[in-house]
């Protein structure tokens, strides 16, 4: 019960039936079959002054400072009522007696139990053979004894503990002592077990988990697994919540054929700053006798309105280690190099100026000395545009990209040539649209400047590149009713003139420069690189096609398809490699474009690159998708690029009961006939835990396979034993939700 606050305590007694004041259910926004308590009703409580009780019973009596209540006695305090059949109260020392079978509800606490003494005026109270009731978790237990040590703690002896309904101990913690604390909303068990079943599965001296979303220091469950490259995986996180906006987690990674790998994870955040540091630690590896260690560092500083600075840097002890440890550690084992990189930017509605410094750390040792990134020391970009207002009926705007950049390259790498890059690309474009016509021109020009280290390479040490570019944008919007008017479908031609001559590059270098991948976006762009080091020539002529269906009611597109085709005049002379022949084809390749909805179950994607030339295809990205809820879901997928690749790519959710369900995954390379990666696992989901099981075979960066089961016990309101379920049926099934009911 609450302090009083007063040394005078009100009293109200009232000799009659107690009237019935609203009552709630406990437990019962569960899912069928699952309510927590369905049978205990909780009372409405009173808000009354800290120096009130009030009694209700059948009968009252009252001698001077002693009051004693029987049948039916109901005492209400502060937010708390206590029932009991027998009540005796001594008001002067404010202790309160019951005989036989007594209930206190006190605010998410419910205890019922046997001969209770409370102290009113201290709201300290004692109680034995206990059932008690978390109502925020829900949780529900039993225990010799319990005692309240204050307003919000309380203890219990030869406790059990669980968040499983009533009669249904699918898991509980059995614990010498367990104390429940409301204030700090956490738990705390000590000499306690883990029993599944009713079978005794696991033992600890002490273990803290949450009555509700508070963060607090302790041990979290540890997560377990096992790979070819590990062995058995074992890791113990500690988490040390040192203040609101500062914690860390530390934890040992026990791995049977590597050895112990310490990591910690250290996050702040503050009103002008933010940002996470990583470092793992493994000495001594058993596999390659060496210390393998990984670090990273992210930030971001609010420095005045409108200016930041981020950093973002990371470094490994070799190239082998995220092959080794990757799927854990961040990164997967394909990594080539690891970017270190500070921006301070200074950011207004019209413009941004952004300063950087760039370097890389090499991972794949094997990675040629052309295809090494270059440091950028440093790089400053401005992007600024307004809308300049009406002329001719239309808008007006102008944008400018510049950028001013010092490429540097490593020690190991310094027969490549270095130097300074100064590109500035001015551009004016006028927009008359209605809605239902539109008409963009658009013109500018490009300035690039080199100043050149060659280092021993042939071709001049200045150079300087002017390329006027100008663009066409049109297009018209048809419209018509379907289906009665609850569908509207569009008619959408477009053509998209392009105009850019060529300008010799050969002597130009390439810093950061490489080509496009063709798409259906690029018919109407006259960009062809990325990067400044190229621009390439064109004279070109798009026409597209675009058809939608969308709900009237709700604008939801059902369905869209797109093609196009660029027609050049010319040659493309400027390739990225001066040996490079000339592009010579008078069309690219006709790119389509679709997806379709039926209902909210099906939806399908596709793209397709054909080239009409040589009559084969390009590139064809297909995929379908099945899900009528959130527990079936089928994907279906096709993807194929020139000679280069051919997979498909089937992953399934599929119940197999009320409450397990199955997960698959099979990426298969057609081209060369294997597997790619293989998934095989189950879930199951009861009233207060869950299990998944995943096994996975995989193909690493080095054509070897990998392989790992994968585990992950999740016992509610305890903690999760996690083995990287999560993320890898997140990322190997398209549209899983690993917590659908958050």
């Amino acid at each position: 019960m609450r302090p009083a606050r007063a040394a005078a305590v009100s009293l109200v007694l009232v000799a009659t039936a107690p009237a019935a004041g609203a009552e709630t259910a406990f437990g019962g926004d569960r899912p069928a079959g699952c309510e927590f308590a369905p049978d205990t009703v909780w009372p409405a409580l009173r808000e009354l002054p800290p120096d009130v009780r009030e009694i209700e019973a059948d009968h009252v009596r009252r001698e001077g400072d002693q009051v004693r209540a029987e049948g039916d006695v109901q005492l209400y305090a502060d937010r708390q009522r206590l029932d009991a059949e027998v009540l005796d109260y001594d008001r002067a020392r404010g202790l309160a007696r019951t005989e036989g079978a007594v209930r206190l509800f006190d605010g998410d606490l419910l205890l019922q139990g046997e001969d209770g003494r409370f102290r009113l005026d201290e709201d300290t109270g004692e109680l034995s053979r206990i059932d008690y009731m978390v109502r925020s978790v829900p949780a529900r237990g039993q225990a010799g004894a319990g005692t309240q040590l204050d307003p919000d703690r309380h203890r219990f002896e030869q406790a059990q503990y669980t968040t499983c309904p009533v009669n249904r101990d699918s898991w509980r913690l059995d614990a010498a002592r367990l104390d429940l604390d409301q204030e700090s909303g956490r738990g705390v068990a000590r000499h306690a077990v883990l029993r599944v079943r009713n079978i005794p599965v696991a033992y600890t001296p002490y273990i803290d988990f949450p009555l509700d979303d508070r963060r607090k220091s302790g041990f979290l469950l540890p997560s377990f697994g096992t790979g070819g490259r590990t062995g058995a995986d074992l890791s113990l996180p500690w988490y040390w919540n040192i203040a609101p906006n500062y914690d860390a987690t530390f934890t040992p990674r026990i791995m049977a054929d590597r050895g112990i790998k310490l990591s910690t994870e250290f996050r702040y955040l503050q009103p002008a700053h933010e940002g996470q540091i990583d470092f793992r630690y493994l000495p001594d590896d058993r596999e390659t006798g060496e210390d393998r260690q990984f670090v990273a560092w992210e930030h971001r500083t609010r420095i005045a309105p409108g200016l930041r600075l981020d950093i973002d840097a990371a470094e490994v002890s070799d190239g082998e280690y995220f092959r080794d440890f990757g799927s854990a550690d961040r990164y997967s084992g394909s990594v080539r190099d690891l970017r270190r990189r500070a921006d301070l930017t200074w950011s207004q509605p019209r413009y941004r100026l952004r300063t950087r410094v760039e370097d890389y750390q090499i991972v794949d040792t094997e990675l040629a000395d052309r295809r090494e990134p270059y440091q950028r020391l440093p790089q400053i970009t401005l992007e600024a545009g307004e809308y300049a207002g009406q002329w001719a009926g239309g808008g007006v705007t102008w944008d400018l990209d510049a950028e001013l950049v010092r490429f540097a390259r490593q020690e190991r790498a310094s027969d490549r040539p270095t130097g300074l890059r100064f590109d500035l690309d001015p551009e004016l474009a006028w927009r008359f649209d209605t809605g239902g016509i539109f008409v963009e021109p658009r013109a500018g020009v490009r300035y690039t400047a080199y100043e050149l280290d060659r280092r021993g390479e042939p071709g001049p040490e200045s150079i300087r590149r002017t390329v006027p570019h100008a663009a066409v944008d049109s297009g018209l919007i048809f419209e018509r009713d379907l289906a009665d008017g609850e569908r509207l479908q569009t008619l959408e031609p477009r053509l998209f003139y392009g105009y850019v001559p060529y300008r010799d590059q050969d002597d130009i270098p390439v810093f950061d420069t490489g080509e496009r991948e063709f798409s259906f976006d690029n018919l109407f762009s006259l960009q062809r690189f990325t990067g400044a080091d190229r621009v390439g020539d064109t004279h070109q002529l798009t026409a597209a096609l675009t058809s939608r269906i969308l709900d009237t009611a709700s604008g939801q597109e059902r369905a869209r398809l797109s093609v196009g085709e660029i027609r050049y005049f010319r040659d493309r002379r400027v390739r990225r490699s001066p040996s490079a022949p000339a592009l010579e084809g008078r069309h690219s390749d006709l790119a389509v474009e679709g997806r379709l909805r039926i209902g909210d179950a099906w939806d399908g994607r596709g793209s397709v690159l054909y080239n009409r030339e040589h009559e084969d295809t390009s590139l064809a990205a297909l995929g379908v998708s099945w899900s009528p809820d959130e527990r079936r879901r089928i994907n279906l997928g096709y993807r194929q690029r020139a000679d280069r690749l051919e997979q498909t790519d089937v992953s399934v959710l599929w119940p197999a009961g009320d409450r397990v369900d199955l997960v698959g995954r099979w990426n298969y390379s057609l081209r060369s006939e294997r597997d790619l990666e293989l998934l095989a696992g189950l879930q199951y989901r009861s009233c207060c835990y869950g299990l998944r099981v995943v096994a996975r075979r995989s193909l690493d960066s080095d054509q070897r396979y990998d392989n790992s089961i994968h585990f992950q016990i999740t016992l509610d309101g305890l903690a999760r034993f996690d083995g990287g379920v999560d993320s890898l049926l997140s990322e190997g099934i398209a549209g899983y939700d690993a917590h659908p009911d958050r």
